[in-house]
């Protein structure tokens, strides 16, 4: 069964009340699921999505839930994960767990599911240097980019990186207005660092609501949408600065672009370290990765658990911002170094993601416990040895 692997979300795992989470297969609303944070939001209330794998399984779905009392809002084709996505609303006498249970039950092969709501994982911070790449022991000069980078998060400032010799392609998935592009501008400038990534390629597509249904959010349906849109450009490697809670859509989608050689990489979360574990990164199929700080102790408000496989610089990370830095602290701002990481080496990028484990894990320094532990992973993050320049 498609569910995340037990050892990865290591003895939080629930019964649900509501059914949230599936890759591949239908479950009945009394399946075992990931222990839920409290806070979970919902991106859209009063909606549901369902995916399907074509046109025939959307055209009898549209038919039956409408006959079953809901409203088609939209219907997306995801052409490059080979699936179709429709959003419906629902109204009384239905409830979140039973407007899920009606549409499932319309057809065998719908994944049905809430719109949850996804933030950024980073946090204003101060500091007066940047030890981030001495500490990892990144080459002098950097690593060429190899392979396509995606980053799922907010749109871009396009003046922060005119001068970037890089290549940037851009695209928008929010149904109301983009959030400010300050979160996914810095993390792209850990990604684009001239002295770290010279010459990456990068493909963003911007999820994140600045106003309408959850402002500074991102919905599972922007999230897919953008996802669909990376696969479909021959990326590789891809950045997801998010954390929320286990959604089934989410996983589906995710597991399917894993199947086809996306390796993913998401920072933990900022829920502190007796938090439930946060999505996407607690799925098997995603390199879950922590926080620290310059002297290799975990930054206190990261997630802890089985699912964390490495750890990178996250606190007080100087970012270029014009003439000038800023400094920034989050789990969000260490999951970019995991994927420079990956995505400067041609033979990594692409490799299932069991064999990226192996590699991080005998490359990393053992840090906490010995032996991988769920606060540090396996590890610090070191840069390759050879690489591209």
């Amino acid at each position: 069964m498609p569910h995340p692997q037990p050892h990865r979300v290591l003895r939080r795992i629930g019964h649900l009340l509501v059914v949230l989470g599936l890759v591949g297969c239908t479950l009945s609303t009394g399946a075992s699921q990931p222990k839920q944070a409290s806070t979970a939001a919902l991106f859209a209330p009063g909606e549901v999505i369902a995916l399907v794998p074509d046109r025939r399984a959307a055209a009898r779905v549209r038919q039956r839930g409408a006959a079953a009392g809901f409203t088609l809002l939209e219907e997306v084709p995801l052409a490059a994960l080979n699936l179709h996505m429709l959003r419906f609303s629902y109204a009384a006498p239905y409830e979140g767990p039973s407007a899920i249970a009606a549409l499932e039950a319309a057809d065998a092969v719908v994944t049905a599911g809430i719109n949850h709501a996804y933030r950024v994982a980073a946090l204003p911070g101060k500091s007066q240097f940047d030890y981030a790449d001495a500490l990892i022991q990144w080459p002098e000069g950097g690593c060429r980019g190899a392979v396509p980078i995606g980053l799922l998060d907010t749109d871009l400032d396009p003046q922060r990186f005119a001068a970037a010799e890089t290549a940037i392609v851009a695209k928008s998935f929010v149904r109301g207005n983009d959030a400010p592009p300050t979160h996914g501008s810095d993390v792209a400038a850990v990604l684009l660092n001239p002295e770290r990534l010279p010459g990456a390629r990068l493909f963003s597509a911007a999820v994140v609501e600045g106003s309408g249904r959850q402002s500074g959010m991102a919905g599972v349906d922007s999230l897919i949408e953008g996802l669909d849109w990376l696969a479909g450009q021959g990326v590789k490697v891809v950045n997801i600065s998010l954390s929320g809670p286990y959604n089934k859509l989410l996983d589906r989608s995710l597991k399917t672009a894993a199947q086809q050689g996306m390796v993913l990489v998401a920072a933990v979360g900022n829920d502190g370290p007796e938090a439930a574990p946060q999505f996407p990164a607690a799925l098997d199929e995603v390199i879950a990765v922590t926080a620290v700080d310059g002297n290799r102790e975990v930054y206190r408000k990261a997630v802890q658990g089985a699912h964390v496989d490495i750890a990178a610089p996250g606190v007080d990370i100087a970012i270029p911002n014009a003439k000038s830095l800023h400094f920034v602290t989050g789990t969000s701002i260490a999951a970019p170094f995991v994927t420079a990481r990956i995505a400067s080496d041609p033979q990594l990028a692409g490799q299932p993601v069991a064999v990226i484990r192996q590699v991080l894990s005998q490359t990393a320094e053992d840090l906490g416990p010995e032996g991988r532990d769920d606060i540090y992973g396996h590890g610090l993050l070191r840069a390759p040895s050879v690489c591209r320049k």
